[in-house]
């Protein structure tokens, strides 16, 4: 494997996943900033579920890459086969539990009201077919660290396409069908869900990886600790930060539903810069996952500092592009003044925020795929609640900053996290988490 081979798929892959997204908000944008808020709210509490499933996927993708890179074809195929059932299991549990309690967990994100309604309609039927998502993030994982991210692109666009269909339909209607509104779009979502998890697995059954994919055994299941010892750790510190979001948000509503609307649509845009940056993560995690199994430490330790440097600078340029033409890509979404006017601003402190947060994408992900996990989490967690929460709301709404000071404290989180990592990983205290 490549960085182009690998980066180019995974880039595709998360702008697909990440269309969908936009492509729900902008056709909601036609229904009502209302119903833009109360999805983007209930979208925040299923991203930390559907973190809270990328445990044993992360785990399964760090393990399959060093065993992998270190011709360890059987135990690769054991982490595979482990990884698949026991995220499938767990995340129906989960997502069934989770399903009818869609209203009492909708009402802790400071919504009232209409907007309650639709988002608690939103979140009562995505979470119920989320364990669809993690068999596909599980499958996803296993192409990937065996040099297929092609499939998981493929995968995608299939999904997106099926999503933008079924949302169009929905909204704008030119024929009648039973889905309309919020929920009709939650069920297009549940329907392009279901066709990508079906179609990830029949590819697994047919598609040569080099591994050896049998049925669910005790050798399998010894697996299963190497995985949950990388996984764990690296899904506490993705689900603390997805909490911490969900507080943010929560405390985002309390300067008012125009706020929540200019978050949303502000995220949308920025995350186009941010999925370049991810993606260059992803694939230099991969790659020092097969170097440190293959104990070709130096090579990993110049593949990292050579990333970060691409990475910083990309961030910085494409995010200062969006800054000067923030306007009227804030206006494909809403004409509210009041909304583009924050956004604007919004945009500016975004440089600084994506400029550090290159820093985390690169080193965060390098340690992770070289197996240490631990210390990534403690600092993670230590930063989301101290500078991205505590900041939030006394810079936002104790100073009376508003959106803009929830803004500075996500770019002081970013900073902070950032600058650890990159000690750490020039400490090179890493070189002895290999996990092979």
């Amino acid at each position: 494997m490549t960085l182009s081979k690998v980066f180019f798929p995974f880039f595709l892959e998360m702008f697909l996943m990440n269309l969908m997204s936009t492509v729900n908000t902008f056709t909601l944008s036609f229904y009502s900033d209302e119903a833009v808020a109360a999805v983007g709210a209930a979208g925040q509490f299923m991203g930390m579920i559907l973190t809270f499933y990328t445990v044993i996927s992360t785990g399964a993708s760090i393990v399959i890459s060093q065993n992998m890179g270190a011709g360890k074809t059987k135990a690769a195929s054991d982490a595979a086969v482990c990884a698949l059932t026991v995220s499938a299991c767990l995340s129906f549990i989960l997502s069934m539990v989770l399903g009818f309690a869609a209203r009492p967990l909708m009402s802790l994100m400071n919504i009232h009201g209409q907007a309650l309604d639709y988002a608690a309609a939103y979140f009562g039927i995505c979470i119920r077919c989320s364990f669809l998502q993690a068999v596909t993030s599980v499958s996803s994982a296993i192409f990937k660290s065996c040099g297929r991210p092609k499939i998981s692109v493929c995968v995608s666009l299939g999904m997106n396409f099926i999503n933008a269909a079924l949302n169009y339909l929905v909204v704008f209607r030119p024929f009648e069908i039973p889905l309309r509104g919020v929920t009709g779009i939650a069920c297009s979502y549940a329907i392009s869900t279901a066709c990508a998890a079906v179609t990830m697995l029949l590819l697994l059954a047919r598609v040569p990886l080099g591994l050896k994919l049998r049925r669910f055994s005790g050798e399998s299941l010894r697996m299963l600790r190497k995985v949950l010892r990388i996984g764990i750790p690296g899904g506490i510190s993705s689900l603390s930060y997805s909490i911490s979001q969900v507080v943010t948000t929560s405390i985002i509503a309390l300067v008012g539903v125009s706020a929540v609307s200019a978050k949303i649509y502000v995220s949308n845009v920025v995350f186009y810069v941010y999925v370049f940056g991810m993606s260059l993560g992803l694939s230099t995690s991969l790659l020092i996952g097969w170097m440190t199994g293959a104990g070709n430490y130096e090579q990993a330790y110049r593949l990292n500092l050579q990333n970060l440097k691409i990475t910083v600078l990309l961030n910085g340029s494409l995010s200062l592009l969006l800054f000067l033409f923030g306007k009227p890509l804030l206006g494909i979404f809403t004409s509210d003044p009041k909304i583009l006017a924050m956004g604007q601003s919004l945009l500016l402190i975004d440089v600084l925020v994506e400029i550090f947060r290159g820093f985390n994408h690169i080193e965060e992900n390098s340690l992770r795929g070289s197996g240490d996990v631990v210390f990534p989490m403690v600092v993670s967690m230590i930063s989301c609640w101290t500078m991205s929460v505590l900041f939030s709301y006394l810079l936002g709404v104790k100073l009376g900053m508003g959106l803009a000071g929830c803004w500075i404290a996500f770019a002081m989180d970013e900073a902070f996290r950032g600058i650890n990592y990159f000690r750490r990983w020039r400490s090179r205290r890493w070189m002895r988490k290999t996990q092979v």
